[in-house]
């Protein structure tokens, strides 16, 4: 199929002012490539706009330095999801005690293959160094962020009052769709924005000062165990849900006997253990059932609308003894990180400039580590909903025969779907085509770095996911040395996860070796002792999400996924980064 195209339909421009764009870090975004109606509809009418107005208001451009339509802000080629590498460096270059360096290292981590900085004329702009310095200032010493909160209100209000779906008709539910997943999300990524970018101030604050006076591994300690996190409240529900089962013989039985058709004997049986847990599945899944793999996509399935994903992590996580309650993890980590702050500050006593610097760190890491999270949370929870309301869609075109599957009402561009529901055959064709050239491009691996003078190479000649330069494997001794996640140290078997949804013989004593992670991911990380992923920096969602469950994690540990085989024994450090590896079978 790759040999027939050469670009895709939502390929998009390259930027000439802001000319280089990464697949670094954008594995948390879209590791899979976005649908034609997620990118059309979700990206270019809500992500893209309010990503645009969240650095506006955070003060690193002007309004008329960069455009919306065609995006300077992100790209896409071949579907795949690219973040902006120049744009965050010229906030690096306006930002007062910021470099366009260590922008790179907060937001992609010690990463090869990244292009060094280039300077552009334009890059300096005294004004918006004003700006940036009054926000600095605002992100190191505010508690509170109501546009944030706002957002999160109103997206969750949207949840509780979703109408019955399958009521409205077809020009409702698109009407529904294109509300949520552009204005209203527009709204919601403006605050977004802000917080995501106010999340890597205080951090690298605390870093730099606890690295001048020899305690760099504390620094991620004192950020740890926070509160406040949204993302991790889904783990927390799945992981009573899952002492829900172990400590039931009848719940443990019907797990052993399989995920597929589960609910359904549940809540068929008479046994009151079933019907405690299917009340407490469905008000878990009433608030968290927006969660899935490449969850910023409109065509992923979600927890809700695939609910053997989150089942199959519940039966991996059964397995775990009670010692790895997360709310136990959090207290002990609460109480490690109160106690080195006292420590760190004595230290810094008589030096009032440092001294007030490491506090106002430690809590703007706090506070924008937790917006940052409500903020992805309300976001997802907008794109769920339109999500649901397209879905009812395809389903209503499945049952009429116009489509093989509900998934491929994703496939249209949004200024198409209105021509398709007046006249559903008159492009079947042209969507079955597209589903078959989509699912071709999910096996396909996208250029890593993309510049305005190389321009795209042709989507014929990208390789196979797979294919190409094999990474070096593993022996025993070697250290492979990643970046400071979560603290804590550990020993366990490898178990290298690829899927969410395929988590394998993940269990007590094992440590999960994945490629990227979302929040989607964090029942698992329950289920094992450890984390290691590919990519990633210390304000990335695992890190953020391990340190809240007190687990282990290491990030940024380049290829790790194919240099680590399943079944090895490795001991990870979170505080420092670092995968030593004790056997290889």
């Amino acid at each position: 199929m790759t040999d027939q195209i050469d670009t895709w339909i939502t390929d998009t421009e390259i930027s000439t002012r802001f000319p280089y764009y990464t697949r670094a870090n954008a594995d948390e975004v879209g590791p899979e490539p976005f649908s034609p109606l997620g990118w059309s509809l979700g990206w270019a009418k809500g992500c893209i706009p309010g990503v645009a107005n969240g650095f506006v208001a955070f003060g690193v451009v002007e309004p008329e330095e960069f455009a919306v339509d065609p995006p300077e802000v992100f790209g896409n080629w071949g579907g795949y999801f690219y973040n902006q590498l120049s744009l965050p460096r010229v906030m690096g270059v306006r930002m007062p005690g910021a470099t366009p360096e260590a922008i790179d290292l907060a937001y992609f981590g010690d990463h090869p293959g990244v292009p060094p900085y280039t300077p552009h004329p334009d890059d300096n702009n005294e004004a918006q160094s004003v700006k940036l310095a009054e926000t600095m200032g605002w992100v190191m010493s505010t508690a509170s962020f109501p546009a944030q909160e706002e957002a999160s209100r109103v997206a969750m209000q949207f949840v509780t009052d979703r109408p019955d779906l399958t009521m409205l008709s077809n020009a409702e539910l698109i009407a529904r769709a294109r509300n949520l997943a552009g204005p209203v999300l527009e709204e919601a990524w403006t605050a977004y924005c802000q917080s995501a970018l106010g999340a890597s101030l205080g951090p690298g604050a605390v870093q730099a000062i606890c690295e001048a006076i020899g305690r760099g591994p504390d620094a991620v300690k004192v950020m740890t165990a926070v509160g406040g996190i949204e993302s991790a409240d889904a783990g927390v529900a799945m992981w009573n849900l899952s002492r829900t089962v172990r400590n039931s013989a009848s719940l443990m039985a019907e797990f052993d006997a399989g995920v597929d058709g589960l609910l359904a004997r549940l809540r068929a049986s008479d046994d009151p253990d079933a019907a405690a847990f299917v009340e407490e599945w469905a008000a878990a899944i009433a608030v968290h059932g927006h969660r899935g793999p490449n969850e910023w996509d409109l065509r992923a399935h979600s927890w809700t609308t695939l609910p053997s994903m989150p089942l199959g992590m519940l039966e991996r996580m059964r397995h775990q003894g009670d010692a790895k309650s997360p709310s136990d993890a959090h207290a002990r980590g609460v109480a490690e990180r109160e106690r080195l702050t006292i420590e760190l500050l004595e230290m810094l006593e008589g030096d009032t400039e440092a001294h007030g610097g490491l506090q106002a760190g430690i809590a703007s890491a706090a506070a924008f580590y937790g917006f940052r999270e409500m903020g992805k949370n309300s976001c997802i929870r907008l794109i769920h909903e339109a999500k649901l309301a397209l879905m009812e869609i395809g389903y209503r075109m499945v049952a009429d025969g116009v489509l093989d599957d509900s998934q491929q009402i994703f496939m249209l561009l949004d200024d198409e779907v209105d021509g398709f529901l007046a006249d559903p055959s008159s492009m079947t064709a042209t969507i079955r085509d597209r589903d078959a050239t989509f699912a071709t491009l999910q096996t396909l691996e996208p250029p890593y770095i993309i510049k305005l003078e190389e321009g795209v190479a042709p989507i014929s000649t990208w390789p196979r996911r797979g294919g190409g330069e094999k990474a070096a494997p593993v022996a025993t001794g070697d250290v492979l040395q990643g970046a400071m996640g979560s603290p804590g140290v550990v020993t366990g078997i490898a178990r290298v996860i690829l899927d969410p949804s395929d988590p394998g013989a993940i269990g007590p004593g094992d440590i999960m070796v994945a490629p990227t992670t979302d929040p989607s991911w964090v029942p698992l990380f329950l289920a094992a002792e450890g984390v290691v992923v590919d990519v990633g920096a210390v304000a990335s969602h695992a890190a953020i999400m391990c340190r809240e469950l007190g687990i282990p994690c290491a990030v940024s540990v380049v290829a790790a996924t194919k240099r680590i085989p399943d079944g090895a024994t490795i001991e990870i450090d979170g505080s420092t980064g670092s995968v030593t590896v004790v056997e290889v079978p």
